[in-house]
């Protein structure tokens, strides 16, 4: 596991395609990334630019960076209080395909919510975490050549109406929650994102437990 403190998305980008290429051939392991962004949009693969709902020059105001990037999904809001965790990580090597690498980062997801007495929910057809009070973390990826990059973004803390500038993984006025919202006191990211990539490092061995070589 890596710590990169608060990096600009761009950057962390950069970094993400340097492993990522490390990763495909060999020369390093399965890697979980965690990582906090300035205030930023990301518009993924299937966003249009009408998900950005607030003029340019007022997000550019505010701090608030714009970034088209290769991930799957559409808009989304990262910023301080929201603890983002990167896996870049052989799916193959796991015997997996996408949907169930999605359903395993999903389930570490709602484990951890699990450990603050918080009810999490899956959509139907719809990637990323919900409570009965609104949605809690997104999920975007890329799988190349069989690794994974990008990955899960979950709300602790952040001022949820930053959300208002967007159109919310496709849907509009979508409702927004946080850890501290669910549970009525702030928890620590640091906390939170040790819990998070320990269930995600614990589905992953269990899943390498049930891959067995091909006789």
């Amino acid at each position: 596991m890596e710590r990169w403190g608060r990096v600009p998305y761009a950057r962390a980008l950069a970094r993400q395609l340097m492993l990522h290429a490390a990763r495909v051939l060999g020369e390093v392991s399965d890697t979980l990334i965690v990582v906090e962004h300035p205030p930023t949009i990301t518009l993924g693969r299937h966003a249009d630019a009408r998900d950005v709902l607030t003029d340019p020059g007022e997000l550019a105001r505010r701090g608030v960076e714009v970034i088209r990037t290769d991930r799957g999904g559409r808009a989304t809001y990262h910023g301080p209080g929201q603890v983002v965790v990167y896996p870049i990580v052989s799916i193959d090597a796991l015997g997996l395909g996408v949907k169930s690498w999605v359903c395993l980062l999903e389930a570490a997801l709602l484990d951890t919510l699990g450990d603050y007495a918080i009810e999490g929910l899956r959509r139907p057809a719809t990637a990323g975490i919900w409570t009965h009070a609104g949605k809690i973390a997104s999920l975007g990826l890329r799988i190349k050549n069989g690794v994974s990059y990008h990955g899960v973004a979950l709300n602790t803390g952040l001022d949820a109406s930053a959300f208002a500038d967007i159109v919310t993984c496709g849907v509009r006025a979508e409702r927004v929650t946080t850890i501290a919202a669910e549970t009525g006191r702030v928890v620590a990211d640091h906390e939170v994102s040790e819990r998070l990539t320990a269930h995600i490092i614990k589905r992953m061995r269990e899943r390498r437990h049930d891959v067995h070589p091909v006789p």
